[in-house]
């Protein structure tokens, strides 16, 4: 056999020795697929899924327990809130009872009779020395809304000028 392979051609002897070693790659594989695949690292993976299940869990719990607890306080609250108006519709009977009021004290203040715009209205209120919060009593409007038609009527004021 030495003979052969001395007088024989080199690609050969190199193509056995390759197929010989790709052979025992093959059985290698194999073999190692043949064992319990690695257990290692699929036990990691699990593991910590296991963990963030387990933690996801207890954050859930810890969650139930918070929302329970807020709506036991919200509960209280509500029934403070109760007992309080109560309470103050109580005194306001009896407050009825005591001093009953005249008609006209509940009614809102008198509305200015002027048949001209709400906006010549407040500016008429404001030029006659009236605050913007009696201005908006005595119109029924915001004190913003008239509070905003006196500066815009300044700017105007200003650019006429």
């Amino acid at each position: 056999m030495w003979a052969w392979l001395q007088h024989g051609d080199w690609h050969v002897t190199l193509q056995l020795l390759l197929d010989a070693l790709l052979l025992i790659l093959v059985l290698v594989l194999l073999w190692d697929r043949r064992r319990p695949a690695s257990s290692g690292s699929s036990r990691q993976v699990l593991e910590s899924f296991e963990r963030i299940l387990a933690e996801t869990q207890a954050l859930s719990e810890a969650f139930e327990r918070n929302l329970k607890e807020r709506g036991r306080l919200i509960e209280k609250l509500l029934e403070s809130l109760d007992a309080r108006l109560e309470e103050a519709r109580t005194v306001l009977k009896r407050l009825e009872q005591h001093h009953p009021l005249a008609p006209d004290s509940l009614s809102p203040p008198p509305r200015d009779p002027s048949p001209k715009s709400p906006a010549e209205r407040i500016v008429q209120l404001a030029d006659a020395g009236h605050s913007p919060q009696d201005i908006a009593t005595r119109i029924r409007r915001p004190v913003g809304e008239v509070e905003l038609i006196l500066n815009l009527h300044k700017l105007q004021q200003k650019k006429s000028e």
